[in-house]
């Protein structure tokens, strides 16, 4: 993490459905993404060609509700331009094959500076600063990156039981085709329903850093390749830090753990389940300097993967060395301790990575979204992502907005938002 928040070497991204979730009946006749192109009729979808392809990262396109009140499609897609010649994309519209291949819902991004960074795609060949630097309008012939998505709707009735991209692009150079204007075929949007969760913690004054959907943090901004693949691994994962009444993470200078607010907080079971990774012996880091020397295993520090059940597994990182109470095989039920929060691998100040993943994993896996039965969401900072990362480091207090004291139930907090577990 950069300040306190990646859990990763170059780590990665993710995506998934709310607990107000698509209707199986509503839905159970979509067209599959993998089914014949024409539907042996030759008329389903318009044939085009043109220099660019793309397709889904990790497993599956998700919704959740948020704690704005909007149901979120977030998940990311990898262009490559096949072509030998440049290729500048004019626009990248979510449609829906349902409704004529209209645009659904309103999708915008933004980077970790809170720039506008819609339908830019974030290239492999440019520095990974996170800022609107890294993305451009603009593929070289045979290079790729990737484009990240969310898309917001007001009611989980109007999230479309299959999205595709409707991508407009020119190539002045190519003399044969210099525009184009292709459309995906129908991808599904899972009615997997997002799980509900009991805290990781008690307390308030409890900051998502890093978390999804809106803006391209840390945590989704990185997409890994792992095992042949890129793995969305982060994509709803939450670095949880701890601020008093004036957006202070810690006492003194914050050179020592123990001088974090969240440092040695106890870290919960969020449901029934069985460990079936844990680690317990990795030192703290020094608060306010990135390791530099980990391996792989060493990444996520001292953490507990649980199998909850379904394909889900929830993972807790950074944990504070020798507090690890559970073992591989034990059997564990909601609210039980797991451990302490802490400062271990890759981290620069205490905090907890938390996060659902498909697969028992640190790495190489896809993040599926969450709710929390019952939170209160006490305010947001103004804060943009990159002085979220910072303020650990640089000591000076989150900008707080007036509390809104808000109760919601089975929501997923958004990034930036402060709220308080019973």
């Amino acid at each position: 993490m950069k300040a306190i928040t990646r859990l990763y070497v170059s780590v990665v991204a993710g995506l998934i459905l709310s607990a107000s979730g698509l209707a199986q009946d509503r839905c159970g006749n979509a067209p599959d993404y993998f089914g014949p192109l024409t539907g042996g009729d030759g008329q389903r979808y318009r044939l085009t060609i043109g220099p660019l392809v793309w397709h889904l990262v990790g497993s599956g396109v998700y919704a959740v509700k948020g704690s704005d009140g909007l149901i979120h499609l977030a998940f990311a897609m990898q262009f490559t331009n096949a072509w030998n010649q440049p290729a500048t994309i004019q626009s990248a519209e979510v449609v829906d094959p349902a409704k004529s291949y209209k645009p659904t819902g309103k999708d915008r991004v933004l980077s970790i500076k809170d720039e506008d960074v819609t339908g830019m795609v974030k290239l492999s060949s440019l520095p990974p600063t996170l800022d609107k630097a890294s993305y451009s309008s603009k593929i070289a012939g045979g290079e790729s990156g990737v484009m990240f998505f969310d898309v917001t709707y007001a009611d989980s009735n109007e999230v479309p039981c299959t999205v595709a991209l409707r991508v407009r692009a020119v190539q002045p150079e190519n003399k044969h085709l210099p525009e184009s204007a292709v459309v995906s075929p129908p991808l599904k949007v899972s009615m997997q329903a997002a799980i509900v969760l009991s805290p990781p913690f008690n307390g308030d004054g409890w900051v998502d850093g890093n978390g999804c959907c809106l803006e391209i943090g840390p945590h989704r901004f990185v997409t890994n390749p792992m095992n042949g693949t890129l793995d969305p691994s982060e994509q709803f994962a939450i670095d949880w830090i701890k601020v008093d009444g004036q957006g202070k993470a810690f006492r003194t200078d914050g050179k020592k753990s123990e001088d974090w607010l969240c440092y040695g907080t106890e870290v919960l079971a969020v449901a029934a389940g069985t460990v079936v990774e844990a680690m317990r012996d990795l030192p703290n880091q020094p608060p306010g300097v990135a390791p530099t020397n980990l391996t792989i295993p060493e990444i996520a520090g001292n953490h507990v993967i649980l199998d909850l059940g379904g394909g889900r597994y929830a993972m807790y990182a950074h944990l504070a060395p020798g507090s690890v109470t559970v073992q591989v095989g034990d059997r564990v039920r909601a609210v039980d301790k797991l451990g302490l929060l802490g400062n271990s691998g890759n981290t620069t100040g205490p905090h907890l990575h938390f996060q659902i993943s498909d697969r028992p994993s640190t790495l190489d896996t896809t993040s599926l979204p969450f709710v929390f039965a019952s939170m209160e969401l006490e305010s947001r900072t103004s804060a943009n992502l990159e002085d979220i990362d910072e303020f650990s480091i640089k000591g000076t207090p989150l900008p707080m907005h007036t509390k809104v004291a808000k109760p919601l139930k089975e929501t997923m907090p958004l990034s930036r938002d402060i709220v308080k577990f019973p």
